[in-house]
């Protein structure tokens, strides 16, 4: 898998794809006039780089959660509630287990407050983050 440019015009966005056919599928899917165009090989990061990546993306997804959880309101019996059922996916999350989460988050129950929205929401978010790593 390599990095490949898609653009138009003056937009561009960078990603990864096993080929140039594939990349210039992708493109085909935006819509008419998108390019694909190899950009860089891919170079997997060192395990410093990978840990801080994860670290980074553990803290982000803790904060992304907290917002959410804010907007939703809850009652402080519903905060309680939250707490207990994620200690270890915040726990996997400090020490950044990206990899542990997307394992324990699928057996979560959503509720009203962890809706099955925001948990697809943040399975999506995961799998994108790891397919990097592929």
């Amino acid at each position: 898998m390599d990095y490949y440019k898609i653009s138009k015009d003056y937009w561009n966005v960078v990603k990864k794809f096993s080929s140039l056919q594939d990349a210039q599928i992708f493109a085909d899917s935006l819509g008419e006039g998108y390019t694909a165009e190899f950009y860089a090989p891919y170079i997997p990061p060192t395990i410093e780089e990978k840990t801080h990546m994860n670290m980074t993306f553990g803290s982000e997804l803790v904060t992304l959660f907290i917002n959410d959880n804010a907007a939703m309101n809850p009652t402080q019996e519903q905060s309680d509630a939250l707490m207990s059922k994620f200690q270890t996916i915040l726990s996997f999350a400090q020490v950044g287990g990206i990899t542990s989460i997307n394992a324990h988050l699928p057996s979560i129950p959503t509720d009203e407050i962890f809706t099955q929205e925001r948990k697809d929401k943040y399975l999506q978010m995961i799998a994108d983050y790891l397919s990097q790593f592929e």
